[in-house]
């Protein structure tokens, strides 16, 4: 075979009918204006060089083994699905063709198999990027179940040095994966949309420059975006999931470019990448109007809502609710309108679905207390489980389970299920569940989204919920269904983004009809869907790495967003997210003017779920469930009437009982205090005891804890003490009562207590006003009143430079005390927000608009500079 080399420029573009041809050179080479792309010959036109045409810089790692692409075969005669896996180094024969400024790599039989795969590479004057596509003829015995393609492998580190190497893209979770040279080998990272991914694309960059890759789209074909640690260096690319049998044609562009920062002395940076992409997405129909503009979105919605959120415990007891909301939100925060989230409203409990009537703790009392919050500005926001039906809820000792509805679901929902490869059903078995199974119904059988409609969701509004989340389905993604009674073509497909699209819209219109000013929402972003929903439950502080708000960075315009998760204390993440433009989401305690220790004496009970009042049972982490036993003993106790006990019956079986004490509410940096409790022990196979640990943002250990062990069987009720001082920057103080292996022990009349410069001790207790009241009430003063044509309107720019102390918050690289960003308001104005992340004053310098600002902040303050 002869082997050449393609050189494609945009002056040969436009002065040559076809491109030249170099003999014996191994390499086809395309160049525009902003870098130049070099496929090897000899490596089956994998991507061997792409460089920066600006900085010289070279982007593409040398490879020992090299692939453009790999496909997905299962046999049709094969009912499992097992799958094999051909790359484009498997090729028999390879050829190229040439035109006017395009490249297609021929590709004909891969190992044994007679297919036929075509690639292109093209590109243009005045089009900064490789456009890349992808058509495959299938072997009538085999069918095609995932595209990996294209895929480069970029340098690590891409200069001398990995530290200012980082990777960004659009998952709701992902945030800046600093180092990324320093993966495992073998380690991926990934997103798919419909799904986890938000937006559809993704970079690798240092200072001088950076590669960016992106899936335009338009339609929502199931894909992933997979970042992965090889031998050679990151390998980066894409991955349409599919079901194909004879043919396959990929109907969009993957493209392929650099980047670099705004001018010569800024580095590149990932709001780069993002603001090529943002070009792209502002043609598309997710972005034809503007929040603000929008005519489906109730006024109140615009008028820059906050948003709170009450649990079961709350639930159980309404009119605890309603104290909070009259003697705290309204003499507060009075004008704002304000959300209000309920969590553990369902009936048998929270998350177990969908027999959710008549909702707890009643209907009377839910419909009561919707009514009369709704009187005070208050908005009901339920979040029921999307298509999950629980078939079975906390397993018992006998094997049986608290809750089976394992017939119902064979009665009524089983032929609407979402079916596996293998065509049995599609069956989970999560946490929450403790021990319990899921299945998930199938949006692609009418018969769900009309369930959906009809049997959740209205139920709901009539009850007076004027919002609602399509929960746990994140980003519009389910499992892929492969039933063939269904009305829609098993396996992945376009389809998935139909029929979720359908279900929002319609759910719209089931909710309006009842409810005026209804709003819709779903589990985590997707920008395909931003134009249908009014509200967008938002995770990027739940990364694992460096937070980047990078949906809000696109779409902030488009749609507001909240926190789901935010933690009581927790200031870091309460800055990043005021200055990030996210709606104002307030933690509410039960505490307020008692112990900072609730029920150390273990004598209430929650009458919600009979457990002890205060505490927390935990049943698993990480994956693991914690089969061990709690609860309330009345025979055996230090003082009072009860204590609790704790009990394992396998030496794998683990129990814990927690509480958590928000710093600042209770316990006060600097000052000491005394953990005390009574302890008995009946047997205990290893030593185990109270744990306690003062912990940073992000749950990190601020450096103070120990443990109260228990003592040896026999000995009796013995009162064990520990002193700590709560150091600088800590957020929380946790209490984990954890025994692992057979164990039988009792905890009684455990004290929190503050000590004292002369030795003696006073109880702990909690202020009346949280200790993040300043920074919630000016949060909510600006995202309502003057900072709203920015925070809940505004477009987000690169934020100015801005010189502060750090902190260490959530474990990741040195984080700002001062939090900030620039703004855009539809007027073109624009504005800087900056805020204090810290509990204590904090100096800073802003460089902006060609001056130095010279801020000082007190704890809890935001400044916004126009």
């Amino acid at each position: 075979m002869k082997c050449f080399a393609l050189l494609v420029t945009s002056a040969l573009l436009a002065a040559a009918e076809n491109p030249v041809l170099t003999d014996n050179v191994a390499r086809v080479v395309l160049r525009n204006d902003r870098l130049t792309l070099a496929l090897g010959h000899a490596e089956r036109g994998a991507i061997v060089s792409l460089v920066d045409n600006a900085s010289g810089q070279e982007f593409a790692a040398a490879q020992k083994t090299s692939r453009l692409f790999t496909l997905a075969f299962s046999l049709k005669s094969d009912a499992s699905g097992r799958r094999f896996y051909l790359s484009s180094g498997d090729v028999k024969e390879f050829s190229v063709e040439a035109k006017r400024g395009e490249a297609t790599l021929n590709y004909n039989g891969l190992g044994e198999w007679p297919v036929q795969i075509a690639c292109t590479a093209s590109v243009k004057s005045g089009d900064s990027f490789v456009r890349w596509r992808l058509s495959v003829k299938i072997p009538d015995a085999l069918m095609l179940e995932e595209v990996q393609f294209p895929f480069i492998t970029l340098r690590a580190p891409l200069g001398d040095s990995m530290d200012g190497d980082a990777a960004v893209f659009g998952h709701t979770k992902g945030g800046v994966i600093r180092k990324p040279g320093a993966m495992k080998v073998g380690s991926r990272v990934y997103g798919r949309q419909p799904g986890s991914l938000a937006a559809q694309f993704g970079c690798y960059y240092d200072d001088r420059a950076g590669f960016y890759t992106a899936a335009y789209d338009s339609k929502g074909y199931p894909k992933d975006f997979e970042m992965r640690r090889t031998a050679d260096g990151i390998e980066m690319g894409w991955n349409p999931h599919c079901f194909a049998s004879r043919s396959y044609t990929m109907d969009f562009d993957v493209v392929m470019t650099t980047f670099a920062g705004t001018d010569k002395a800024t580095p590149a940076d990932w709001r780069d990448a993002a603001d090529i992409y943002k070009e792209w997405a502002l043609r598309q129909p997710w972005c034809a109007t503007p929040f603000d503009k929008r005519r489906d979105i109730p006024a109140w919605m615009k008028s820059g809502p906050a948003m709170v959120r009450f649990g079961r415990e709350w639930l159980a007891q309404p009119e605890r609710i309603e104290k909070w909301l009259t003697d705290y939100w309204k003499k507060e925060f009075s004008e704002a309108p304000l959300v209000t989230a309920y969590w553990g409203w369902e009936k048998i409990w929270s998350w177990v679905t969908p027999d959710y009537f008549p909702v707890f703790p009643s209907d009377e009392q839910f419909t009561n207390l919707v009514a009369r919050t709704r009187a005070l500005g208050c908005h009901a926001f339920p979040w029921p489980s999307g298509y999950h039906w629980t078939l079975m809820y906390r397993k018992q000792d006998d094997g049986g389970f608290y809750w089976d509805d394992r017939k119902r679901f064979d009665e009524v929902a089983r032929p609407h299920a979402v079916r596996q490869r293998d065509g049995t059903l599609y069956i989970r078995t999560p946490s929450w569940l403790a021990g319990g199974d899921t299945a998930t119904l199938c949006p692609g059988d009418p018969w769900t989204i009309r369930w959906w409609n009809e049997d959740i969701s209205a139920p709901l509004a009539r009850r007076g919920c004027e919002m609602i989340q399509v929960d746990q389905v994140v980003g519009g993604g389910f499992p892929f269904c492969y039933s063939r009674d269904h009305a829609h073509p098993p396996g992945p497909g376009l389809w998935m983004t139909e029929v979720f699209t359908k279900q929002l819209r319609t759910m719209f219109a089931a909710c309006r009809k009842i409810e005026r000013d209804a709003v819709v929402c779903v589990e985590e972003p997707n920008e395909r869907f931003n134009h249908l929903v009014g509200i967008q439950d938002y995770r990027d502080c739940e990364t694992p790495h460096e937070p980047a708000s990078v949906f809000n960075y696109l779409y902030h315009e488009f749609l507001p967003t909240f926190q789901s998760n935010p933690r009581a204390g927790d200031t870091a993440m309460a800055a990043y997210c005021f200055a990030n433009g996210q709606i104002p989401h307030l933690v509410p305690s039960m505490r307020g003017g008692g112990p900072a220790l609730v029920n150390g004496g273990f004598e209430e009970t929650n009458s919600m779920r009979g457990f002890v009042a205060g505490w927390e049972h935990l049943r698993g982490y990480q994956g693991r469930v914690w089969n061990g036993k709690a609860w309330r003993d009345e025979a055996e106790k230090h003082g009072g009437t009860a204590s609790l006990r704790l009990e394992n019956a396998a030496a794998s079986d683990v129990v814990q009982v927690s509480q958590n004490v928000t710093i600042g509410d209770g316990l006060v940096v600097g000052k000491k205090y005394r953990l005390s409790a009574w302890l008995k022990t009946g047997a205990m196979a290893q030593p185990s005891g109270v744990n306690f640990a003062v912990l940073k943002p992000g749950l990190a250990g601020a450096g103070a804890g120990g443990r109260l062990m228990f003592p040896a069987a026999g000995a009796g009720w013995t009162r064990a003490t520990a002193e700590f001082t709560v150091p600088e920057g800590a957020a929380m103080f946790r209490i984990m009562i954890h025994i692992e292996g057979k164990a039988k022990a009792w905890v009684d009349d455990m004290a929190l207590e503050e000590v004292l410069p002369d030795g003696t001790t006073r109880a702990a207790i909690c202020s009346n006003t949280p200790p993040d009241h300043k920074l919630m009430k000016r949060w909510v003063e600006l995202y309502h009143g003057e900072g709203r044509p920015f925070l809940q309107f505004g477009r987000m720019l690169h934020p100015p430079k801005l010189v502060a102390a750090t902190i260490t918050w959530r474990g990741s690289k040195p984080f700002a005390a001062v939090q900030h960003n620039a703004w855009r308001a539809s007027d073109g104005s624009e504005a800087v927000i900056a805020v204090n992340a810290t509990l204590k004053k904090q100096t800073a310098t802003l460089h902006w608009k060609d001056r130095a600002h010279h801020l000082s902040l007190d704890a809890g303050d935001a400044v916004l500079i126009r």
